[in-house]
């Protein structure tokens, strides 16, 4: 008697937990389904109907947008504003990225392009932050100075345009084109046409003896120059264009 109500309970309990386990099972699915609708719903009841972009001067428009569509096609909620970002970055002139969600439907981009200081030997540009970038060159800005020279000392030429543009700015001119040559020589071009020789040393010395004895060597005359060497110690030398 004893053992037979045994069996019955042990029986019932069995199916007792046959029907936890098949509920759970149930409500596992329910809460599945639910979940992908409301994923669903969100990407459709929540799509970027705006983005805005700022800060893009360089970057081309067309290929922002391109990169932009299916990356933004996802639903407020379901959009990577890390994803844009990384993909942004790819761009030559994009130095940073912000992006930003704005309820309920926008996007909201800030971009930082990088500042060019010059063409770097007609292949590439240099940023003012010492960093060689290759954008389309039909995007390069008009009027940057050219330096020459190799990959690997762009900021001691950086550091050493900055000082002597210093020197020369009392004589109002300016470098455009810096070059220093695999031995270490250094040579420039000013707006005026003259081309200065310097040598490998004591470059912002002889540049400022320049700048001393311009206005009685030269003076008002500097179309005529060809050239100044001033790799001599003890003074320089001036090649005058020939007059035909």
């Amino acid at each position: 008697m004893i053992m037979s109500q045994v069996r019955k309970c042990y029986k019932e309990l069995r199916l007792s937990w046959k029907s936890v386990i098949n509920l759970i099972c149930f409500a596992t699915v329910v809460c599945a389904t639910t979940f992908t609708v409301n994923q669903f719903k969100i990407v459709n009841y929540f799509p970027i109907k705006e983005v805005k972009i700022v800060g893009m001067q360089h970057v081309n428009h067309d290929e922002v947008q391109r990169l932009l569509i299916p990356l933004i096609n996802k639903g407020f909620f379901a959009v990577s504003v890390e994803h844009i970002k990384e993909s942004l970055a790819q761009f030559p002139w994009v130095a940073d990225a912000s992006v930003r969600r704005v309820w309920p439907n926008q996007i909201i981009i800030q971009v930082a392009e990088k500042s060019p200081l010059a063409r770097w030997n007609d292949e590439k540009l240099l940023s003012t932050s010492g960093q060689l970038f290759s954008p389309a060159r039909d995007t390069y800005p008009a009027g940057l100075p050219q330096f020459i020279g190799p990959e690997g000392i762009q900021l001691k030429m950086m550091e050493n345009y900055a000082q002597v543009n210093l020197i020369l700015a009392l004589l109002h001119v300016k470098i455009t084109r810096f070059e220093m040559s695999p031995a270490h020589v250094w040579s420039l071009t000013l707006n005026n046409g003259i081309k200065l020789h310097i040598g490998h040393k004591d470059i912002l010395t002889r540049v400022a003896d320049f700048v001393k004895v311009y206005p009685k060597i030269i003076g008002d005359r500097a179309s005529e120059v060809d050239s100044v060497d001033l790799r001599y110690p003890n003074g320089l030398a001036v090649r005058w264009k020939t007059i035909t």
